[in-house]
């Protein structure tokens, strides 16, 4: 069971910060609930606890290894690695970005920063790529201590990195 300030990460909300405990009675149920204030955007959520232990919330990664993630993966994909159909570049890439999994965002995020640098993204692929960058930049902006904006251009200098010459 986390306690409040505990940070943590929700696989399709992002990072926020536990700020309350609560129950809810509705009917005849009285439930547990997280209250989590999420990074950067304005909005609480609500997680029942005993879906949060089923998996739904997992622990704000330790900086080092987030980080350690982020060079990882900013190498260019190899060729063939991101499928060129839009139906089933939209579905890979969707996948993993409903992972909530670091290395998975990361990876999709990747991918479709290379394809922008090749060419115009269509509205569905950089929603999905805009997404990925705010999810990774809120998790890194939690364990670093640092602003979310100072995370986002952390992961675009990333980003860039990548790019040839």
């Amino acid at each position: 069971m986390y306690a409040v300030g505990s940070k943590v990460v929700h696989p399709s909300r992002g990072a926020g910060t536990i700020i309350d405990i609560q129950q809810k009675r509705i009917g005849d149920i009285t439930r547990t609930y997280y209250v989590i204030d999420t990074v950067g955007k304005s909005m609480r959520l609500m997680v029942p606890v005993k879906l949060a232990e089923d998996g739904r919330l997992r622990p704000v990664g330790k900086e080092a290894r987030l980080r350690k993630v982020l060079a990882a993966r900013y190498v260019a994909p190899a060729e063939g690695e991101i499928p060129q159909d839009y139906r089933a570049r939209k579905k890979v890439m969707s996948a993993k970005l409903k992972t909530g999994r670091f290395e998975e965002v990361a990876s999709a995020v990747n991918a479709l920063f290379l394809l922008s640098s090749r060419r115009r993204l269509g509205m569905t692929d950089r929603q999905m790529l805009d997404g990925g960058k705010d999810f990774l930049a809120g998790e890194l902006a939690l364990a670093s201590n640092s602003e979310l904006s100072e995370a986002l251009a952390e992961i675009e200098e990333s980003l860039a990195q990548m790019l040839p010459g």
